[in-house]
């Protein structure tokens, strides 16, 4: 979706109605475009954004590899993961379906829905 329309703008159109050499009526309707040229920049910035990005981590490449005398420029930690509970029910009861030996399971989709 242009960034435009999520930023509210709405898309008009301009009818004309014209006779034609015939006498027939003849009705145009031009609109707008869809998307815009400033839609077309922001979309192409957030995709050199997006390439920038490292696919394991998500940080940017450009501070994930830096170098400086052979040696990286910066260090980094993993603190403790999360345990994401939602998940964590979603899987067990993944893998307890698991044992019925499902045809295709990979086609199954899974919902996590809160219960308190």
């Amino acid at each position: 979706m242009p960034r435009s329309k999520l930023l509210g703008r709405q898309q008009r159109a301009v009818t004309t109605i014209r006779t034609g050499p015939d006498g027939e009526q003849i009705i145009e309707t031009v609109w707008d475009p869809e998307w815009l040229d400033e839609d077309y920049a922001w979309s192409a910035a957030y995709l050199r954004w997006l390439a920038g990005k490292c696919p394991g981590c998500r940080l940017d490449l450009v501070d994930t590899t830096a170098m400086h005398d052979g040696e990286p420029v910066h260090t980094y930690k993993v603190p403790t993961p999360r345990r994401c509970h939602a998940c964590d029910a979603r899987v067990a009861a993944q893998e307890e379906h698991a044992k019925k030996k499902v045809i295709r399971p990979e086609a199954l989709t899974w919902q996590i829905e809160q219960t308190s």
